[in-house]
C-alpha cells in the first residue's frame, strides 16, 4: 500500500513571502515548487547541510543560522534583509523557515515588515493567526528594539509587494511560442541544439537581440540566477565589453556601430557562459537556439521570425511608453542585456526621442 504524501503547509505574509517550518523531504521541496516558491532564507543553525539539499534542489538559498531561541546578529540581518528586499523586487517568491517555522521564523518576519515602515502596530496585525512569532522574551525584546531603530512610515502608506506597472506575462508568453516554434523547426530538421549545453562554440558569437528579446531575456536572468551568479555575469559583461571597446580603438572605422565587431575580433565568451554550460540554456536567445543549423537555414527562420519579434518590440515599447516608436525599436549586444546597461540606452532613447538600429 503506497503511503499519501503529507502536505507541506506554508503561509503567506504576502503574496510572495511565505513562513513555514523546515521542508524535511524533497516531496516537501517538490510542493515548495508547486506553490511557486523559488526563493528560501534559511535560519536553521541545527542543520547543517539543509541549505545545502535545498540549493541542490534548484532554490536560491540565503543561509542566515539562528541557534534556536536565540536573536539574530544586528549586522548579518540586515544583510539577510537586503536579500531578500531584492528578491522580493525581482519577482521571486520566498520562503523563510526555521526548523519549526515560530520564534526564529517570526522574528526575522517582524523586523522586515519594521523595517518596510510598518511600525509595530500594523506589524502585528499582519502577523496575527500566524504560528510565526517572537516565542521568547529575548526575541521580543530583540523586535522592541529594533522597531525603534526602524520607524514607521508617516508620509506614505508602506508596501511590502513592489508595484509593477507594465504586465509582461502577455509579451512573454507570445514570445516563448515563438522559441517553441524554432525548437520544433529544430526537430523537423533532426538538428538537436547542443549550443550551450554540449559544446560553446556559439558562446564566442556577439549575439545581437530586438527589443522584446532583451526584456525578455533580462527578466529571465534576474528570475532565474541567485543572486551570486547574477553578480558574476555582469561582472563578465561589464569587462567583456571594456576588452571589446579597447579592440575597438586599434580599428580603422571605429564607430559605435562596430562594437559587434570588436567583439568578435576579441574573441570574447559570453557573460552567461559558466564552467562552460550556459546560465540560461532553457531561456537562452533564439540565435543561439538556431545555431548548430547550416547558415542559410538559419538566416530564412529568422527572417520569417522578424516581423514577429519586430511587433513584438513595438507593443512592449509601447507598454512601457505610452508612446509609438518613431523608427524600428531598439537591438542590443547580449553583453548590454546582461550588465544591465541596455535599460540606460532605452532610457536615453526615449528622452530623446529617436531610435538606433543597434547598441554603442
Amino acid at each position: 500500500m503506497a503511503m499519501s504524501v503529507k502536505p507541506y503547509l506554508i503561509d503567506w505574509v504576502t503574496n510572495s513571502l511565505a513562513v513555514g517550518q523546515a521542508p524535511m523531504s524533497y516531496e516537501a521541496l517538490e510542493q515548495l515548487k508547486g506553490q511557486g516558491i523559488g526563493a528560501i532564507m534559511n535560519l536553521c543553525a541545527e542543520f547543517c547541510d539543509l541549505h545545502w539539499i535545498e540549493a541542490n534542489a534548484g532554490f536560491e538559498v540565503y543561509y542566515f543560522p539562528i541557534p534556536d531561541e536565540e536573536t539574530p546578529d544586528l549586522q548579518e540581518l540586515e544583510k539577510a534583509l537586503d536579500w531578500l528586499d531584492e528578491c522580493l523586487y525581482l519577482g521571486k517568491k520566498v520562503l523563510i523557515h526555521c526548523r519549526f517555522g515560530i520564534g526564529r521564523t517570526g522574528t526575522v518576519v517582524n523586523a522586515f515588515l519594521l523595517r518596510k515602515g510598518l511600525g509595530h502596530k500594523l506589524a502585528g496585525k499582519r502577523l496575527k493567526g500566524l504560528k510565526s512569532k517572537p516565542a521568547n522574551f529575548d526575541q521580543w525584546w530583540f523586535i522592541r528594539k529594533y522597531g525603534k531603530k526602524e520607524k514607521p512610515l508617516t508620509i506614505r502608506e508602506p508596501s511590502l509587494e513592489t508595484k509593477h506597472l507594465v504586465d509582461l506575462f502577455p509579451f512573454f508568453a507570445d514570445y516563448e511560442r515563438l522559441a517553441q516554434e524554432v525548437d520544433r523547426h529544430l526537430l523537423e530538421a533532426d538538428c538537436h541544439s547542443r549550443c550551450g549545453r554540449e559544446h560553446i562554440a556559439c558562446c564566442y558569437n556577439p549575439v545581437v537581440v530586438p527589443f522584446i528579446e532583451a526584456v525578455y531575456l533580462n527578466h529571465m536572468i534576474n528570475a532565474t540566477l541567485s543572486r551570486v551568479e547574477r553578480q558574476n555575469a555582469v561582472h563578465r559583461a561589464a569587462e567583456a565589453r571594456r576588452m571589446a571597446k579597447e579592440m575597438q580603438s586599434t580599428m580603422e572605422d571605429c564607430g559605435d556601430d562596430r562594437l559587434a565587431e570588436a567583439y568578435t575580433r576579441a574573441n570574447l565568451l559570453c557573460p552567461l557562459n559558466e564552467r562552460q554550460r550556459c546560465l540560461i540554456f532553457p531561456h537562452r536567445p533564439l540565435a543561439c537556439r538556431l545555431f548548430d543549423l547550416p547558415p542559410e537555414k538559419q538566416g530564412v527562420l529568422l527572417s520569417g521570425l522578424s516581423e514577429a519579434l519586430d511587433n513584438l518590440s513595438r507593443q512592449v515599447y509601447f507598454a512601457f511608453t505610452s508612446c509609438f516608436p518613431e523608427a524600428k525599436p531598439l537591438s542590443f549586444l547580449l553583453l548590454e542585456v546582461v550588465s544591465g546597461r541596455f535599460a540606460q540606452i532605452f532610457f536615453h532613447q526615449i528622452t530623446a526621442g529617436t531610435a538606433r538600429p543597434i547598441t554603442s
